[in-house]
């Protein structure tokens, strides 16, 4: 089991430059979607795998990471959001929890660019056995795991 997600393509190039320095370093992301089934599976198994796209990549996952956390329906100003908060990228520091609207806060860490991207549609949804369309738009998807990407 793993997770694709896409991102704004310097989120991703500023999460690759920390992750080669510092593969431990957890790095927080914002969404509105609710991640609960990740947050579920996170829970029973620990972390997993996620790919990564960037926003307008033409259907290529270019990156992989380590999903190792979730939080959802963040409070802003609550101590737990405040302490997540201290992990997102410096680009994005500013923005807290946006407004109301953010229900999910996830941490990522090792995020590396891929040697070799490959095409989102070789993912395949857990949901239903069918490749995730390549022109997904939507938060997250959990998907089967590839083996032998680099």
């Amino acid at each position: 089991m793993a997770f694709f997600a896409r991102n704004y393509p310097e989120y991703l190039e500023e999460a690759k430059t920390i992750g080669a320095r510092d593969p431990s370093k957890r790095i927080v992301f914002r969404s509105k979607s609710r991640w609960a089934s990740a947050d579920r599976h996170l829970g029973r198994l620990g972390a997993l795998p996620i790919y990564l796209s960037a926003n307008g990549a033409e259907g290529e996952v270019e990156y992989r990471a380590e999903l190792c956390d979730v939080l959802l329906d963040p409070v802003p100003g609550s101590p737990k959001a405040e302490r997540w908060l201290t992990d997102v990228l410096a680009s994005t520091d500013y923005e807290k929890l946006w407004d109301e609207s953010v229900t999910t806060l996830y941490a990522i860490r090792g995020c590396q660019m891929l040697s070799q991207p490959f095409p989102i549609t070789r993912l395949i949804k857990l949901s239903n056995g069918e490749p995730i369309s390549a022109d997904f738009k939507y938060s997250y998807a959990i998907v089967r795991a590839i083996d032998d990407i680099k």
